[in-house]
Parts: C-alpha cells; sequence; structure tokens
C-alpha cells in the first residue's frame, strides 16, 4: 500500500510542477520530497515501466497519458477533499491539506462521485485552484 501512495505522490508532484510550467527533473523532485536524486531516479524508472511517464537522460520528465489520467484523478479527489472539509464540515483552511493527503488515496469512486454529487458545480478548491472533472 504504501509504494502505491508513493507512485501517486510522485504524479501528483510532477502534475503540480507541470502545471506551474516548472521544468521536472529529478533534481527538483529530489527537493521537493527531501530525497536523494538516486531515490528520485529509481521511482522515475518504475513510473516508466508502468506507463506513467517519460523520461530521456537530460530532458524534462513528462507524464505520459496515462500518467496525466491518474495524476488529474489524485490531483481532483486532494482538492474535492478540501472543498468539502471547508464547506461541509467546518475546517480552517489551514487544516484541510494533511487531512487530504490521506483521504486522496482511497480506490471507493462511489465515495468521491458522492462527494462531488453533495457539493454540486463547485470546480474551485478553497485556495482557489480548479478541481479538475474526473470519473474517479
Amino acid at each position: 500500500m504504501r509504494k502505491t501512495i508513493e507512485k501517486e505522490n510522485y504524479l501528483k508532484a510532477i502534475y503540480k510542477m507541470e502545471e506551474k510550467f516548472d521544468q521536472v527533473t529529478v533534481t527538483a523532485l529530489s527537493h521537493s520530497f527531501n530525497v536523494s536524486k538516486s531515490t528520485v531516479s529509481n521511482m522515475i524508472k518504475k513510473l516508466v515501466v508502468m506507463g506513467f511517464i517519460d523520461s530521456k537522460p537530460y530532458k524534462s520528465i513528462l507524464l505520459s497519458s496515462l500518467g496525466r489520467e491518474k495524476a488529474t484523478e489524485i490531483i481532483s479527489k486532494h482538492r474535492l477533499i478540501e472543498l468539502f472539509l471547508v464547506q461541509k464540515m467546518n475546517f480552517d483552511l489551514d487544516e484541510v491539506h494533511d487531512i487530504a493527503e490521506e483521504i486522496e488515496h482511497i480506490k471507493s469512486s462511489s465515495f468521491f462521485r458522492r462527494m462531488r454529487k453533495i457539493l454540486g458545480d463547485n470546480y474551485i478548491d478553497p485556495h482557489g485552484s480548479i478541481i479538475p472533472k474526473c470519473d474517479y
């Protein structure tokens, strides 16, 4: 289970770096996760084999279409959870990120569809970011 969460966190980090138009490199990911470059390189190799990313030496790391789909799902879940926690459970903004980090890895599609239905057509998280549309 831990390995799956780790992979999802890498996909999410790559997505966010791409979203900010940052170049995604082993060094950037190493700083982001506060781990060694060799740790990042090992994970990148695994994600390439799984078809989630495209990586070539000395080039930016890019999400494949499969990787982008998975990363979008994770980001969507995270932002949806934050919105739910603020709007429906009255959490403060500074409390929701860590909780969402844990809940975003739940695999139940019906859980997130129901959350989306409860929230209605609100597609902006409490921090002002777009919640990507997703089928979960």
